[in-house]
């Protein structure tokens, strides 16, 4: 059996992402794919990977903890989701690096299921976006100095995170996507994900795409897809694209961006910095991004 687990990013879709995962729970049992409700393992898995830190659980240890997950009697693939596995949004600064319980977390979480297959999913984000929206969640208790600890918010690299994943769980495949590229990604994300290819009928692939395009663009895309049957993912996105270039609403996209120290010109530098590590990642041997 694989475990795939969405391990994050905070902000990057990961409620959504089960949501849509679980609207297909059925149709995905077919394929013998399992997708355990979250509250079977959210707080039992932390207690675990506590009692793990140094050594692989045992058989029976794991054995016991599926037993409380899966109400499945065989299945091939296993799909997680728990963004906070690493840290609290509070965290993900600590120790002025980003994410920088990733280095001892994920081997504890790996040798929770030390006999299983493992893929790690991770979504990552703009800085620019991403600190405004991971601060916000913190509540009214941390400070923004407090949340970043002193990290130099232009020092943010997604692919040195991804590199100490790596570095952290050799032998776990990890799966990487764009939260600004969803909208046009989102049904490949799921089918990755769950395993299956795409021949199997999915729904939600346009959940994310209809928060950002006008309601009669996504009535309109519905029945276009519905009457010109997309012969591969690639033609797909190309028409998804397509009508999101002609409905988009602008409205959606607006961020405000409040806090301080910030302006427009530290915003261009955080998504010039980005976009370029986007190539970075897209180029790494050992790391699977899902482009647009």
């Amino acid at each position: 059996m694989i475990i795939s687990m969405h391990i994050g990013a905070h902000a990057t879709y990961g409620a959504q992402l089960m949501r849509g995962l679980l609207k297909n729970k059925t149709v995905l049992a077919e394929q013998g794919v399992a997708i355990p409700a979250p509250t079977h393992y959210r707080d039992l898995l932390p207690k675990v990977m506590k009692k793990v830190t140094s050594s692989r659980a045992t058989p029976d240890t794991q054995e016991m903890l599926l037993d409380q997950m899966l109400d499945m009697d065989d299945c091939n693939r296993m799909i997680l989701s728990y963004e906070d596995v690493i840290c609290m949004n509070p965290r993900i600064f600590e120790k002025t690096e980003f994410y920088s319980k990733v280095n001892f977390k994920l081997p504890w979480l790996r040798n929770v299921f030390a006999d299983y297959p493992m893929e790690f999913f991770i979504g990552m984000r703009n800085p620019a976006t991403f600190i405004p929206e991971t601060f916000g969640n913190c509540g009214p208790n941390i400070s923004y100095s407090e949340f970043l600890n002193g990290m130099d918010v232009e020092a943010i690299r997604w692919s040195e995170l991804l590199g100490r994943i790596r570095q952290a769980c050799p032998d776990v495949g990890i799966t990487c996507f764009a939260f600004e590229d969803t909208p046009i990604t989102w049904a490949q994300i799921m089918r990755e994900m769950a395993g299956v290819g795409p021949m199997v009928p999915l729904s939600g692939g346009l959940d994310i795409l209809a928060t950002i395009m006008k309601r009669e663009g996504m009535k309109r895309l519905r029945t276009y897809l519905h009457t010109h049957q997309p012969q591969n993912e690639m033609q797909r996105r190309k028409i998804l694209q397509a009508f999101l270039d002609k409905y988009v609403d602008e409205a959606a996209l607006e961020e405000e961006i409040d806090l301080p120290g910030w302006d427009a010109d530290l915003v261009d530098r955080l998504t010039e910095a980005y976009e370029e590590d986007l190539l970075r990642i897209e180029a790494m041997e050992d790391v699977h991004f899902i482009a647009p």
